[in-house]
């Protein structure tokens, strides 16, 4: 369960003032708005890489407002997925975890592939990867920033429905920023529009 409570945030203008979000297990909040509104900004506080002015969030009733973002328990997958291509497939797993490389390979359709070299990947293969060692690490809150907005319809659509159907799997709740709506809907149990902060 995550609760975000009177969420505020400014640099040169307010991208979001008070606030809330609440999110049962399983949950899945579609955020949508324009570019600058502050979507990425909203993921990048909750999961603690950027500081709120004011507010707080709890996870599982503890709040973890002040925690380092390693220490939160929240996963987070970025619009380029954050891979190092000096390492195998399994090499940047083991980032996340030493063990399950081969369970977590299979939950997102990439079985066999541990010994491939990260440049071998097509950019649904390493949105797929990015996920795996993010799932690795056992979020109690997967965060999404457009990971799917690189790539073409029919490979994005096959993405959200596989991402969406283990995320419901595991009971795991996750937040999608996208600018997409038909996205948001097909993802999202609901959807939360941001205002245009400019």
């Amino acid at each position: 369960m995550l609760e975000c409570t009177g969420l505020t945030k400014s640099f040169s203008k307010t991208l979001f003032s008070d606030l809330d979000i609440s999110l049962a297990p399983g949950e899945i909040l579609g955020v949508l708005g324009p570019s600058g509104c502050g979507k990425t900004t909203l993921l990048r506080c909750i999961c603690g890489l950027e500081g709120l002015d004011s507010g707080s969030i709890a996870l599982d009733g503890i709040d973890i407002t002040g925690t380092e973002p390693e220490d939160r328990g929240i996963g987070m997958i970025f619009q380029k997925p954050v891979l190092y291509p000096h390492l195998t497939v399994s090499g940047n797993l083991a980032l996340a975890s030493r063990i399950g490389h081969k369970e977590a390979l299979l939950e997102v359709g990439l079985s066999g592939f541990e010994k491939r070299t990260v440049e071998n990947l097509s950019g649904g293969e390493g949105q797929r990867l990015a996920l795996a060692r993010a799932l690795l690490a056992e979020p109690s809150v997967l965060l999404l920033d457009e990971p799917f907005s690189a790539l073409d319809k029919d490979l994005s659509e096959r993405l959200l429905g596989d991402v969406r159907s283990i995320l419901k799997a595991r009971d795991c709740p996750a937040i999608l920023v996208t600018h997409n709506r038909s996205e948001a809907l097909m993802f999202s149990d609901r959807i939360m529009d941001m205002p245009d902060s400019s």
